[in-house]
This record gives structure tokens, sequence and C-alpha cells, in this order.
């Protein structure tokens, strides 16, 4: 899996729809869709942020 590191946005799904990723983080969903991790770009999006929440967890809990 790619590794998106610290971004400037809470929600990549978010952040797609509000045409607010640059063409590197753009990169990061065309990889996943690439290799078969996820349908779309949308979906790619959707589950890098379900991995944030099960990542950091108390994170997301306390809103940080």
């Amino acid at each position: 899996m790619a590794s998106h590191g610290i971004n400037e946005f809470d929600s990549w799904n978010r952040a797609l729809s509000d045409g607010k990723l640059n063409p590197d983080q753009i990169a990061v969903l065309q990889k996943m869709v690439d290799a078969g991790e996820a349908k779309d770009l949308s979906a790619a999006a959707q589950f890098l942020d379900w991995q944030q929440t099960v990542i950091n967890p108390m994170e997301h809990m306390y809103g940080f």
C-alpha cells in the first residue's frame, strides 16, 4: 500500500470531491486503482479514510 504521509486535509474522500488533491495525491489513489486495491479513485479515497481511523483511532476519536 502506498504511504500518504501527513496531509493538509482531514478526509481523502472530501478532498477528492472538493478538487483539493494535488497531482501526487491523485497519483496515490490512482496507484491503488491500478493495483486492484480499489475500483475507482473515490473508493481508494474512502479506503484511506477508513485506514486512518483504524491506524490512529485515538486521534480520530478526539478529532486531531
